[in-house]
């Protein structure tokens, strides 16, 4: 088994990493962000199952049969799921658009079966359906057009291989929330400046976060007004040290990335009907709706299932990448 070739000119190198792209301004932000916070995701770092359990709900019944894939991740950013997907005996190209595969391949960069590349997921450098599993986690709402970007994903996936991703769905307490007023601003300032003031607010607003948490009422009241992203209910097993740094991460994450495109169950079934995508699994969490589907092996495929399940998943879920 082999990596797929690549299919377009290698414009430069950041370090050994191949680049096919320059500088994309609207991804700026998370590069300095994925630098900032090289390992604050990493299950290695927290001690904590957190991104595998993630990966496991999102995977379902592939995650055991990961052996002797070729897999794209699409949007890798500081390689928080490339670390659990080298553990698997498959060939892992790992693509992201802004400098966090410097991070990605700090973390991640010794193992032999990672290939770490810096490419647009619109305009990837490889041939049509070379992979086994095209994995998108965290990333299609923050492209400029997330139905073509989905498009351009599933032209990835090999015949009877899967694409699986998520993308922010609309959610009525997403409007009740201030972040948007915040984000208006801060989206807009040079990265390095929008980091500093994301940082400021987390000094200001963590504080009380952690003083209700555990308090249902308190907690709804100050998710209304604070600008900030805070783990303690979502993530109570995190160190208080890591708590932090999470915030820090996910606020700066939530309040300065460019684009922010959300979408509703109704709209992801056609998009995934309009691909002619087969097995269709959909899984509704509180802010997102996770998607994994199947392209059939031929062209008329009667005999194979094509009614998509749907699952409303309880319980609370964050607001991050």
């Amino acid at each position: 088994m082999k990596f797929p070739m690549y299919n377009k000119n290698v414009m430069s190198f950041i370090q050994e990493i191949p680049s096919f792209v320059g500088d994309e301004p609207y991804v700026s932000a998370f590069g300095i962000q994925w630098i900032e916070h090289a390992k604050t995701q990493l299950d290695s770092h927290t001690g904590l199952d957190i991104t595998r359990d993630r990966l496991i709900r999102m995977f379902g019944p592939l995650y055991s049969k990961l052996d002797k894939k070729n897999i794209l991740e699409a949007g890798c950013g500081a390689g928080r799921f490339t670390e659990i997907l080298v553990e698997n005996d498959s060939l892992i190209t790992s693509v992201d658009l802004s400098i966090a595969v410097v991070a990605n391949y700090t973390n991640n960069g010794h193992n032999s079966n990672l290939r770490i590349v810096r490419a647009s997921i619109t305009e990837l450098p490889f041939e049509e359906e070379q992979f086994d599993i095209v994995f998108c986690p965290g990333v299609v709402q923050h492209t400029p057009n997330p139905k073509r970007t989905i498009q351009q994903l599933y032209k990835q996936v090999k015949p009877g291989g899967w694409l699986i991703f998520d993308q922010y769905r609309y959610n009525v307490s997403s409007f009740l929330r201030v972040t948007w007023l915040y984000r208006f601003f801060l989206k807009r300032l040079r990265p390095e400046l929008g980091l500093r003031l994301t940082d400021f607010l987390v000094k200001i607003w963590l504080p009380l976060h952690r003083l209700v948490s555990g308090k249902r009422f308190l907690e709804i009241l100050l998710f209304r007004f604070s600008p900030i992203t805070a783990h303690y209910t979502g993530y109570p097993n995190l160190s208080e040290e890591d708590q932090v740094e999470w915030a820090r991460l996910n606020t700066h994450d939530n309040l300065t990335d460019f684009h922010k495109h959300q979408t509703s169950v109704s709209r992801v079934k056609k998009l995934v009907a309009d691909l002619e995508a087969i097995n269709g699994y959909f899984s509704i969490m509180p802010y997102t709706v996770e998607v994994r589907c199947q392209k059939p092996l031929i062209q008329n495929h009667d005999e194979q299932i094509i009614n998509p399940r749907i699952v409303r998943m309880k319980g609370r879920s964050v607001v991050s990448g």
